[in-house]
């Protein structure tokens, strides 16, 4: 059967709403506006979207690191220096020419030092352009610009990884509210066929028709129904409460979409084991890490190349004494000695590739194992579902017999009571079977890394669980 899904009440809350904020009147929201919602209010999705975010900016920022640094440098201050002259070979010829000079009079002429001392201060200013361009490192640079990639590739998986958890999240409060709206709907239903049977008990009673042991045993079957609606109501404002937290909305949120069954299935195994393969956030991870441990391993293997380096530098300070105009070189570094062991640092990125590689190997069991368990949970969540239909009718049909009966005398309140409560369980296992089933397809698009074709599958559904009848 198809129908609608309409939770009790919700028609007139919606018309109260409608009175007093006209604009803003809105009786529920589907599944596919949820799933937006979440996705932009989860702090686990902002939080992980932040660092991709993140990361791939500082991808971008070294795109250019192999490329020409050019920076304009200058330099002005007051300098204090001592200026040293010696004039020990000028003493030794001058000194003894002097002394051979008869003595003149008034004149007096003294020796000549050693040396001069002169204290110099003055201005020191320069300005000029620098240009640093790595010509050659080995590959160095472009291990560095892979590992930020694969950093930045890493935490994109994680954010379809936070996405994929966050939507299975999402579909579990979402129809748990609907589960527990059906729920309480039937219970309510028990509750005020167990207050019908309740009269009618009275009026027999009264009329001599029956014992008042049958009369007690409707009382007693009322104050169950009417503590299990009670609790089935709870039940229903705690997932309420639950989903409209997780949406972040600040008004009550009533799902519009039911839960669902295909009669057939929405995919074969091979399928989403195919599409488990291609689009799980764990491959993507994966090769995120590999990318980084293959550049780790590159950057380390190249350590002991030579470095080409081109330098160039032009002084504005044309003229200027303490620098040249211009200048232009290459400069070539090749390491021979290091503080840090080289080969140790390799052999460790190697088991880094090696684990990464384990990791692989490891993801592909797993990920088609979940998908497969995943597969057939849903599937016989389907089937159960199905093959339920006609114990519903048949419950359905026992409930009604045993009313009839019990109102010609051919049957006890125990009967009827055990008819309705045999009805409300049997529902309610059909109804926990369309849960199953909508959870762990919920489940498998997560592993196929495709959440968001629930609420389109959920619009081709043949089997719907009905709020609107029992």
């Amino acid at each position: 059967m198809k129908v609608k899904a309409i939770l009790p009440g919700a028609i007139a809350a919606a018309a109260l709403v409608a009175l007093t904020l006209p604009v803003r009147a809105d009786t529920g929201i589907d599944y596919a506006e949820a799933l937006r919602r979440m996705q932009t209010s989860a702090g686990a999705v902002n939080g992980a979207r932040l660092d991709f975010q993140a990361r791939q900016l500082q991808a971008e920022a070294l795109r250019r690191i192999d490329g020409p640094d050019v920076r304009l440098s200058g330099f002005a201050g007051r300098v204090s220096t001592t200026l040293s002259v010696d004039t020990g070979a000028i003493t030794q010829l001058a000194n003894p020419l002097l002394d051979s000079l008869p003595p003149l009079p008034a004149l007096n002429l003294p020796e000549i030092p050693p040396a001069i001392n002169v204290d110099r201060v003055f201005n020191v200013h320069s300005l000029g352009l620098n240009t640093v361009w790595p010509l050659y490192t080995g590959g160095r640079l472009d291990a560095v610009k892979q590992i930020a990639a694969g950093r930045a590739d890493e935490a994109h998986a994680s954010v379809q990884a936070a996405v994929d958890d966050a939507s299975i999240q999402l579909a579990q409060r979402y129809f748990t509210v609907q589960l527990a709206a059906k729920a309480s709907q039937l219970r309510s239903s028990a509750a005020e066929l167990a207050k019908e049977h309740q009269r009618m008990a009275r009026k027999m009673e009264r009329s001599g028709l029956i014992a008042k042991v049958e009369r007690l045993k409707a009382d007693v079957a009322v104050d169950n129904a009417v503590r299990e609606a009670a609790k089935a109501g709870s039940d229903l404002e705690i997932a309420q409460l639950a989903l409209r937290r997780l949406l972040d909305a600040h008004g009550a949120v009533t799902p519009t979409t039911p839960l669902f069954v295909h009669a057939e299935s929405p995919g074969s195994l091979a399928s989403f084991i195919d599409a488990a393969m291609a689009s799980n956030a764990a491959w993507k991870q994966i090769a995120g890490k590999r990318k980084q441990a293959d550049g780790a391993l590159q950057l380390q293997g190249r350590e002991f190349s030579p470095t080409v380096i081109g330098i160039a530098n032009y002084n504005l300070n044309r003229g200027s004494s303490s620098r040249a105009n211009w200048l232009v070189g290459v400069s070539v570094s090749v390491p021979l000695v290091e503080r840090i062991d080289r080969a140790k640092m390799t052999a460790a990125s190697r088991l880094e590739q090696q684990r990464v590689e384990v990791a692989a190997e490891q993801a592909g069991r797993d990920i088609p194992t979940l998908a497969e368990s995943q597969w057939r949970t849903m599937e016989d969540a389907r089937q159960r579902y199905l093959a339920m239909g006609s114990a519903i009718e048949l419950a359905a049909e026992t409930q009604r017999l045993a009313q009839v009966g019990f109102q010609n005398g051919q049957a006890t309140s125990t009967d009827v009571a055990d008819a309705s409560l045999n009805y409300t369980k049997t529902s309610l296992e059909r109804a926990q079977a369309g849960y199953d089933y909508v959870m762990a397809l919920a489940k498998l698009l997560g592993t196929s890394g495709e959440p968001e074709r629930l609420s389109a599958l959920s619009r081709t559904a043949t089997h719907i669980v009905d709020l609107t009848k029992e």
